[in-house]
């Protein structure tokens, strides 16, 4: 809290001309604290041109503080010609501000076959907003082929949801040769999404051969996980029981 009691004249002066400045910034920017009364005339004038500009860039940029009964008439119209192609942008762009009632016809026809593209575009890359009525037989056909294709990398790289049924036979072959191998890496490498009754006998038994050793390993050198019920009785004996493990 400011308390002028204490303050000398100098530094009354000094307070005097700091608020005067902040209150010529205030008027200059606009704020609500801009007391225009306490301006000179030099200041007022200096207050009125930013005002004046300020509002022509509201008005060119379509902002809602725009009055545009300040504006003059070279001025008014270079807005309206803003107004239009930021409503024309809005209307290809398919944003809720477009206002198809003030576009040229040649501009709807624009926007129709923007609309046209956008929903091509959403059907080939399997976006919600596709809608299949809207497209003609050579765009279905070809959003078809794209859904097709999305679905075989799907498979193949296992990503997302992949549907067995829309491949082809030689596809299916493929893929089902791709995920048995895939699993086969997941088994070896000790994956939770292992699934061993997908493996062939030789395969589990390769498996079995690879994990034993794995223990017999950790057991004879103390490092890692050893479970030595898995152990033949030959390879305990081999291995020194009073032998501290390894961490």
């Amino acid at each position: 809290m400011c308390d002028r009691t204490t303050l000398s004249a100098t530094e009354l002066a000094d307070v005097g001309r700091a608020r005067h400045y902040k209150n010529i910034d205030d008027c200059r920017n606009g704020l609500p604290s801009c007391d225009l009364s306490q301006l000179t005339p030099r200041e007022a004038n200096s207050a009125a041109v930013a005002d004046y500009q300020r509002n022509l860039s509201d008005c060119m940029l379509g902002l809602q503080s725009c009055d545009h009964s300040k504006l003059n008439r070279r001025e008014a119209t270079r807005v309206s010609a803003g107004e239009l192609e930021r409503n024309r942008s809005d209307c290809m762009d398919d944003l809720g501000t477009c206002d198809t009632a003030r576009l040229t016809s040649t501009q709807r026809n624009q926007v129709i076959r923007a609309a046209q593209q956008r929903n091509l575009s959403n059907c080939k890359n399997g976006w919600d907003l596709c809608d299949y009525s809207k497209l003609t037989p050579s765009e279905s056909r070809l959003a078809q082929t794209f859904e097709h294709q999305r679905n075989l990398d799907h498979c193949q790289n296992g990503w997302g949801a992949c549907d067995h049924s829309k491949l082809s036979p030689l596809e299916l072959k493929q893929v089902l040769a791709v995920e048995h191998e895939r699993n086969l890496t997941d088994c070896r490498e000790g994956n939770g999404s292992c699934n061993f009754s997908d493996l062939t006998k030789s395969e589990m038994t390769a498996l079995e051969a690879r994990d034993h050793l794995r223990n017999l390993k950790a057991c004879t050198l103390g490092i890692g996980y050893c479970n030595r019920s898995l152990l033949t009785e030959e390879e305990l004996r081999s291995i020194p029981a009073s032998a501290p493990p390894r961490k």
